[in-house]
């Protein structure tokens, strides 16, 4: 299956991550999803997460349980067995779990500081964290002018390790690279999302992340 998707591993410094081409009938059934639940008070309010995450964001929702399991099983089991087996190579996956997961709804200023999916996840063993772009808008695409001054506007960026001569220790993916992409990295890798600039208040970034947990037949779970 992992044939037909579009992936790479690769590592920008220690860490290694992973990066996917969402399909587009992800992106539709995710985006349906996600219209359900905002137009429907009593799923609005069961389907809210925001209290339990960091940062400054409009809008912060839980996944379809039923959504989420159809692409899990067609799209993103494949992908973090391959990233798995890399690292584990004589290992053997008993179950790969997707614990939380949830969209999040940016507008103009929002932001999350520098975190890591460890410092929530304390009482749980998680492995890996993701994030997936579903709608990036036109105002977060930077300029010529802003890419010649460096603007870190609507970038997600990744970071390890102490900066020095010929260490690289951030990796940043940029407003005009995030269409329908998908990232794969460890919960304990620090990242920061910066807010974006737009004129019109009501323009939104949305994308969603989800915690998984990796169990092997030795019990191998570190």
């Amino acid at each position: 299956m992992t044939d037909k998707i579009n992936f790479k591993i690769f590592k920008p410094f220690g860490s290694t991550l992973a990066k996917a081409v969402l399909p587009l009938d992800l992106i539709k059934d995710f985006k349906e999803d996600l219209k359900n639940i905002r137009s429907d008070k009593e799923k609005k309010n069961n389907h809210d997460w925001g209290e339990r995450l960091v940062g400054h964001v409009a809008e912060e929702y839980l996944i379809t349980p039923e959504i989420m399991l159809k692409w899990k099983k067609s799209f993103f089991d494949p992908i973090i067995a391959s990233y798995t087996n890399a690292h584990y190579k004589e290992e053997k996956i008993e179950s790969i779990l997707i614990n939380s997961a949830w969209y999040v709804v940016s507008k103009p200023g929002d932001y999350n500081p520098c975190h890591r999916h460890t410092e929530y996840t304390k009482t749980k063993n998680y492995h890996l964290s993701c994030v997936g772009y579903l709608q990036i808008p036109e105002a977060m695409i930077p300029t010529e002018n802003a890419k010649q001054h460096n603007d870190f506007s609507g970038n997600t960026e990744f970071i390890e390790g102490s900066e020095g001569m010929f260490t690289d220790v951030n990796y940043r993916i940029t407003p005009n690279e995030m269409e329908r992409t998908w990232i794969l990295f460890p919960n304990s890798l620090s990242h920061i999302v910066y807010p974006f600039n737009s004129t019109n208040k009501d323009e939104e970034r949305i994308s969603f992340s989800f915690n998984a947990t990796i169990n092997f037949s030795s019990s191998k779970n570190s």
